[in-house]
């Protein structure tokens, strides 16, 4: 028989331990100890059920991301009613800082020269009216002194009366491209021209560079303040309840400063421009200045500096008397105790 060696040998206890699927799907397992001996490992034992899962709700298999997120809730702490944030004197505008200067800088002279404009093509057409009568008194033949007469007489009043409806630019404009000391009279037009016949075809010529300029004006203007008008209503809207007010009179002092500023700055320049260019201005390269063109461009460019001056301030005026306004509607006489 063969011999038998007997020798201690550590007693190793086998223990059944409970892992979540979590932990098996992971690779975790337990090692527990008994009265300092090793246990065995074993493997544990678990719940039927899928590995490598969660007992939450299922995701719905519509959604495109299939992934678990928390629940929405607030964000930051904010109040579940948040009331809407106090307006500071530099409201954000709705718009970019090019989109204002581009739309506010222009405006400032568009109403006086969409309105000059518009006067032009009302002077335009009674003149053709004119020229037309004029033309069937040369088919006719045998023009009298007297009739010419009439419609020379009648072209020189219907220029003056249009120009006393100009702006304040416009007529200083007119005035120096046809001092109305200038205007001829027929005995003046025959002199000049050397018959009836040649009087009558020029009675209803008109500068085609005005006309053009009255042309560009009645298009441009007109968009330039239509424009102004729905950024500012945009502003005005979007702006805070509380306020809705002091940023209304901010803008529309603002709107009304800048048209001022912009007619105002316009005859200033025109004058300015047209005194220097008088009575022989010569810039290098560009040539001799007449005192017209002087005028268009120094009332140009002056009337939409002044305008931009004119809307700052008009902003601050505006803003300046809506809080006076609104302090003396909170103010309450009392009675002496």
């Amino acid at each position: 028989m063969a011999t038998q060696f007997s020798y201690l040998r550590p007693t190793y206890y086998a223990q059944m331990t409970k892992v979540s699927s979590l932990d098996r799907c992971r690779g975790r397992t337990h090692r527990k100890r008994q009265n300092g001996a090793p246990l065995l490992k074993m493997t544990a034992y678990r719940v039927p059920g899928p590995l490598c899962a969660t007992q939450s709700e299922s995701i719905d298999s519509g959604t495109s991301c299939l992934h678990r997120t928390a629940a929405p809730g607030v964000v930051k702490g904010l109040a579940s009613n948040p009331q809407p944030r106090a307006s500071t004197g530099s409201d954000s505008y709705f718009y970019t800082s090019a989109v204002k200067v581009v739309v506010e800088v222009p405006v400032s002279i568009a109403p006086g020269m969409a309105w000059d404009g518009f006067w032009r093509l009302i002077y335009d057409k009674t003149n053709e009216g004119l020229q037309k009568q004029a033309a069937e008194l040369l088919k006719r033949g045998a023009v009298t002194a007297a009739e010419a007469g009439e419609l020379v007489n009648a072209r020189n009043a219907l220029l003056l009366r249009m120009r006393s409806k100009l702006s304040p630019f416009g007529e200083l404009y007119s005035e120096i491209l046809k001092p109305r000391a200038s205007l001829k009279s027929f005995e003046e037009f025959v002199a000049s021209k050397g018959s009836i016949e040649a009087v009558l075809k020029s009675v209803g010529k008109t500068r085609a560079v005005v006309d053009k300029i009255g042309a560009a004006s009645r298009v441009a203007g007109p968009v330039a303040i239509i424009i102004d008008i729905s950024l500012t209503a945009v502003v005005i809207q979007q702006a805070a309840p509380q306020d809705r007010g002091r940023v209304a009179a901010r803008e529309i002092g603002g709107m009304a400063g800048g048209i001022g500023g912009g007619l105002g700055g316009m005859w200033a320049g025109c004058a300015s421009a047209s005194l220097l260019a008088s009575p022989s201005l010569v810039i290098p390269v560009v040539g001799e200045i007449t005192t017209g063109g002087a005028c268009l461009v120094g009332g140009m460019f002056a009337g939409l500096g002044f305008g931009w001056l004119g809307r700052k301030a008009g902003e601050q005026l505006g803003e300046g008397l809506y809080s006076i306004v609104n302090e003396l509607s909170e103010f309450r006489w009392t009675k002496a105790r």
